[in-house]
């Protein structure tokens, strides 16, 4: 049976209700191009969503990099804008410290414009008086001329003196070294003179050895002093002590008849109470004995002491 136009709602409702109908009418109406165009489309927009699903994600990644790099890049600038603040701050304090010592020097300016114009005054009267000094100046080199002939003759009469001083210093020195060897004999001697006849009066010994070191140009003394407080023997007592001096050095010459492990530390005592009273140093210290224990000789060098008696020691009981 054929159908009109009127009929063609109905050949909408039988196509609806027969899906078979549609396909094939489809097929009759649409060319196999365009029934491959949905699956081609969807392919194609599933392409596009993947390709832009991966450069969007790709974008993301670099933007949230960039991000990451101006979130730090802003600490940064937070981190310079509160040192920048900070220095603002002190550049202020400076700028107003400036200010306040700018016043002050346009104050000091004025003070020294005014100093400047009494300067200046002055300066005029020294201009006169440097005149009249310039003059004196040519009438003072004529006299340095005169003074450096003089100097001349000077330094050639000195250069002579200076040979001729040290020519002095060279005998007096072989004089001295003379001294000591004959300073060192007459010691050694005087013990053994002492040891040998027998001498056992240490006030005799000592008369004798002052006469001796007087006769031979040393200046002895016989220095004595009260000690109430027993600083040297440990209760009230006079100190006496033989110094000789000669050439400013001073000498502590101790004569005993004999020395025990007591004499050295009794006798150092007496030196310092001598030091302290008299504000003198003593350079060396004697000790003259032709008889001393075991152990004194060794006491001696420690203490500083030198020990004079027989070339061999004398071991007493």
């Amino acid at each position: 049976m054929g159908f009109t136009v009127k009929d063609f709602p109905d050949l909408i409702r039988l196509l609806r209700e027969h899906e078979e109908w549609r396909e094939q009418l489809r097929m009759l109406i649409l060319t196999e191009e365009l029934l491959r165009l949905p699956l081609e489309f969807r392919a194609f927009r599933d392409e596009i969503f993947e390709s832009f699903r991966r450069e969007t994600e790709a974008r993301f990644q670099q933007l949230a990099e960039a991000q990451r790099r101006t979130e730090e890049r802003v600490e940064q600038l937070a981190e310079a804008q509160r040192r920048t603040e900070e220095r603002v701050g002190r550049l202020e304090e400076a700028v107003a410290a400036l200010a306040e010592a700018q016043r002050r020097t346009e104050e000091r300016v004025e003070q020294l414009a005014e100093a400047q114009r009494r300067t200046e005054e002055r300066v005029g009267r020294l201009e006169e008086a440097v005149a009249a000094l310039a003059e004196a100046q040519r009438r003072t080199e004529e006299r340095v001329e005169q003074l450096a002939e003089a100097q001349r003759r000077t330094e050639e009469q000195l250069r002579k003196l200076g040979e001729m001083v040290a020519a002095l210093a060279e005998a007096q020195r072989r004089t001295e070294e003379r001294l000591d060897r004959m300073e060192q004999r007459i010691l050694r001697r005087l013990n053994a003179f002492g040891a040998r006849w027998g001498l056992r009066s240490e006030a005799a010994w000592r008369e004798g050895m002052r006469a001796v070191l007087q006769d031979i140009g040393f200046q002895v003394e016989r220095w004595t002093a009260s000690d109430p407080e027993g600083e040297v023997f440990g209760y009230p007592a006079t100190v006496e002590l033989d110094v000789v001096i000669r050439n400013g050095v001073v000498m502590v010459i101790e004569l005993k008849a004999s020395a025990g492990r007591e004499t050295l530390p009794t006798l150092e005592r007496k030196v310092r109470f001598y030091e302290k009273h008299t504000g003198r140093s003593v350079q060396r210290r004697i000790l003259v004995t032709p008889w001393y224990e075991p152990g004194v000789a060794e006491q001696a060098r420690w203490m500083g002491w030198e020990l004079y008696g027989e070339p061999e020691e004398i071991i007493g009981e």
